[in-house]
């Protein structure tokens, strides 16, 4: 059972922790998660959490330098799914918790955690809430989406809607450095034009034209751009050359990737993005946000927002990115803009 140093059991009559369990996560899977995680770390302050993943997870390397204050303990490899004949041998070096949230899917190893490990309150995701020792108020069937699904589960142990929006603990550093390059007075548009999947990817050259038409009504936009994608910012500086690429210079090295992206998300009016980590990214933080999809379902996989429009292909016409037309993403931004007063988290389909 592979660990993060800190991963030794709590003392004897210390507070017992809570569990999370999961199977395999990247950046995508964890960021859908993080409002869950900050709702269960707002309503148990008193308690550690510990997130024990059977392989691998994001919450271990790229979130880390997020979710660094919430989670006290990180374990991957903890083969508390596969292989089976080690399940319940690996479930029994744990220790016992106060809560155990388990968001796996496979009804053998979900009831093996929850007759092996010892707890005082156990929850999970199957169909219909079975193996959970209670539903969300007012649920009966648990949502599509991952983002939703794992909320609920905060909801059931809480016995209400958990609290889950607000700021990021980010290093200072990385604020400074995106207010030098996003001073205050213009509202910037955020692009997030890449994803891990070229087929869910709008075209280059509708986000172009998206920007020029949002320089005309007076915004500014600002494109996100990762390491590898040189080239496609040079076509983005000489195509739109009132644009903003903030990431295209040098941070300094104590300032983690992520947090930075985070930092130019907070200065952000409103944004538009692929179904990606970036997107999932942008609506944690609560901006006003756009999200693209074709051939991934939107239910399944859309980000979870304060203020959020799904645009999907197949409501133009086919699932090819292309189908999205350009004016239904101005129409989208524009509307956001025209509205940015509070609200419940929520997305419009």
């Amino acid at each position: 059972m592979a660990s993060n140093p800190d991963s030794s059991p709590p003392a004897a009559g210390s507070v017992r922790p809570i569990a999370v369990l999961v199977d395999r996560e990247g950046l995508g899977d964890t960021l859908l998660k993080l409002p869950f995680l900050r709702a269960i770390a707002r309503a148990y302050p008193d308690r550690p959490i510990w997130w024990i993943a059977t392989h691998e997870t994001s919450m271990a390397r790229e979130m880390k330098p997020i979710v660094g204050d919430l989670l006290s303990h990180v374990i991957e490899g903890a083969g508390i799914t596969t292989p089976m004949a080690q399940v319940v041998p690996n479930l029994r070096k744990l220790p016992p918790f106060d809560l155990v949230f388990d968001m796996r899917t496979r009804i053998p190893t979900v009831l093996l955690a929850r007759l092996v490990l010892q707890h005082r309150g156990f929850y999970c995701c199957l169909p219909g809430y079975i193996l959970s020792d209670r539903r969300p108020p007012g649920r009966f069937r648990r949502p599509k989406g991952i983002g939703a699904r794992a909320l609920s589960l905060a909801a059931a142990a809480l016995r209400h809607q958990p609290e889950w929006q607000g700021p990021f603990a980010l290093n200072e550093k990385s604020r400074r450095i995106a207010a030098e390059r996003l001073p205050a007075g213009p509202v910037y548009v955020g692009f997030a034009v890449g994803s891990r999947e070229v087929r869910k990817n709008w075209p280059l050259e509708r986000f172009i034209d998206l920007a020029h038409r949002l320089v005309a009504a007076g915004r500014v936009p600002v494109f996100f751009n990762g390491p590898q994608e040189g080239a496609v910012v040079a076509r983005l500086r000489t195509a739109v050359p009132d644009a903003l690429f903030p990431q295209a210079e040098p941070i300094d090295a104590d300032v983690a990737p992520l947090e930075f992206a985070m930092a130019i998300g907070e200065r952000l009016s409103a944004a538009v993005a692929n179904d990606s980590g970036m997107g999932h990214t942008l609506g944690a933080l609560g901006v006003s946000l756009v999200s693209l999809f074709g051939p991934t379902d939107p239910e399944r996989w859309g980000p979870m927002t304060v203020r959020g429009i799904v645009l999907r292909a197949q409501d133009y016409g086919g699932e090819d990115m292309a189908a999205i037309p350009v004016d239904a993403a101005l129409a989208a931004v524009e509307r956001l803009l025209a509205d940015q007063t509070g609200g419940s988290a929520s997305t419009e389909r």
